[in-house]
């Protein structure tokens, strides 16, 4: 791998919608994209950190493999897989960007791109979903994970990336509802 990462080829394709033979190599400059963007602002800087040292020197704890099997690498492996696709399905070459061909098959259609992007994306939101909740259920084994429901306020103090002050120019405005 390029750089230092809490995940490895092995648990992607574990952990994703690649097959086990798959070769990873051209996934590689999307893993630590991946983690930074969609799994950092998740766990906060001091718990991102604490997992990447561990993985490094393989000396995780047994709560932190848990969280990484159980919750973080299912994710991981879908932003991943999300963030790849359009670069796996087309290919830079000499003479510009071109749909990947082999002898027996045929590329996606961009129709079919877009929607296997759709289902990839709404899996994603719904494992996000999941590892919040199931970090959130099991907070007292991470300490220096800090739930992101107490409040917009509180968290940026501990640890978690500041928001982006930008993001209300590309988002409209929501009014908080409990549809409970």
């Amino acid at each position: 791998m390029l750089q230092n990462c809490i995940i490895n080829s092995k648990w992607l394709k574990e952990f994703s919608i690649y097959p086990l033979n798959y070769n990873t190599k051209e996934l590689e400059n999307y893993i630590k994209y991946s983690e930074v963007v969609w799994l950092l602002p998740i766990l906060g800087n001091a718990f991102y950190e604490e997992l990447l040292y561990q993985v490094k020197n393989n000396t995780l704890t047994e709560e932190n493999s848990t969280a990484l099997v159980e919750a973080i690498y299912p994710y991981l492996g879908f932003a991943i897989a999300y963030e790849a696709l359009p670069m796996t399905w087309a290919s830079v070459t000499e003479v510009g960007i071109v749909k990947g061909h082999s002898d027996s098959s045929e590329s996606l259609t961009m129709k079919d791109l877009t929607l296997v992007q759709q289902h990839i994306r709404t899996q994603l939101e719904a494992r996000k979903e999941y590892l919040i909740k199931w970090l959130d259920e099991h907070q007292d084994s991470f300490p220096l994970y800090h739930s992101k429901s107490c409040g917009i306020g509180c968290c940026n103090s501990k640890g978690l990336a500041a928001p982006n002050p930008n993001w209300s120019i590309f988002t409209t405005p929501r009014k908080c509802t409990n549809l409970r």
